[in-house]
């Protein structure tokens, strides 16, 4: 079977069942592992957004969307070379993928059609479900099985037990410390869908987010308002530098001015935007900040550090002329 996945965390799955010599293709964004890397790219960004701020890249996102132009394009004569049985795509947020009529334009033009099997997942479950939704595609069903069995196992390990004392599940949440995840750094956008039940089974009180419910921006002044005992730094897309970079600017950053109790951490944007197997570290890193050592576990150096504290190198925004 040839694949071709046009979403990182269905690359990621793919890799993770042991069935990586299937994949024949990618997008510019299936860069985990990084064996991925060395697939040809059948789908890219049609503009390189990459030298603009956070803001500036808000802004023209949404002017795209507004004028329902794609914001990702296909190789078409490259789709057609590699002739795949399968197509690993997603259509729950059109700024992460090709849009479901780009795709069809583009496999309408194809001598044989593909299968294409959609991955959408609004909740944590549901992230781990595609894992075995893959795998029988794949007609690996066990090794799905297995996989999200793990996962699971993992996910279920790090939520914290109730406190000896307290009368009930609900008295214990009620205490929980609360958590803003962001996603997006100009505007402040708190991750939603998935990520709240992360920070749920972290042991943590989402804020400002609805798990299932598509995220939405919001202000800092409302950050600074929902009190959030612990602030974790992802923006979607974002290598870890280039987050760094845009919060340790020449002017000081909003974040710094909230002091929350646990901190401000920036991390892997692979740990709450991509919704495979990775998902379970991220819950797994929320757990140790909330009520383990206060810091990563030592798996995840490098990967998750102080917001403002940090010898790390920062990535520096191009100047524009």
């Amino acid at each position: 079977m040839r694949v071709v996945s046009f979403l990182p965390s269905a690359t990621e799955i793919v890799y993770a069942l042991g069935q990586g010599d299937r994949l024949v293709g990618r997008s510019h964004e299936c860069d985990h592992p990084a064996e991925a890397r060395s697939l040809p790219v059948v789908m890219r960004a049609r503009e390189n957004l990459g030298p603009l701020s956070s803001r500036e890249i808000d802004l023209k996102v949404r002017e795209r969307i507004a004028s329902h132009e794609e914001l990702y394009e296909i190789d078409e004569p490259m789709l057609a070379r590699l002739d795949p049985d399968l197509i690993l795509t997603q259509e729950l947020c059109r700024v992460c993928s090709i849009t479901p009529k780009g795709l069809a334009s583009a496999l309408a033009k194809l001598s044989r059609q593909p299968k294409v099997v959609v991955l959408s997942p609004r909740r944590l479950a549901d992230a781990v479900k595609d894992v075995q939704t893959v795998a029988r595609e794949l007609s690996v069903p066990d090794r799905g099985k297995a996989l999200a069995a793990d996962l699971e196992r993992r996910i279920e390990a790090a939520s914290p037990r109730p406190p000896r004392g307290s009368r009930s599940t609900e008295e214990a949440s009620e205490a929980a410390p609360r958590v803003a995840v962001l996603e997006w750094l100009d505007p402040p956008i708190p991750g939603g869908l998935w990520v709240p039940d992360m920070i749920r089974k972290a042991g943590g009180i989402p804020v400002l987010a609805k798990a299932g419910e598509e995220a939405k921006s919001t202000t800092w002044d409302d950050l600074r308002g929902a009190a959030a005992d612990l602030i974790v730094v992802a923006p979607c897309a974002y290598p870890l530098d280039r987050t760094l970079g845009e919060l340790r600017g020449p002017r000081p950053h909003p974040l710094e001015d909230l002091h929350p109790p646990r901190g401000v951490w920036a991390a892997d944007e692979a740990f709450f935007s991509r919704p495979g197997p990775r998902l379970t570290e991220g819950v797994e890193l929320l757990a140790d900040l909330l009520h383990g050592p206060g810091r990563p576990r030592r798996s995840f150096e490098g990967r998750a550090v102080p917001a403002f504290k940090s010898p790390l190198p920062t990535y520096r925004i191009p100047t524009r002329r």
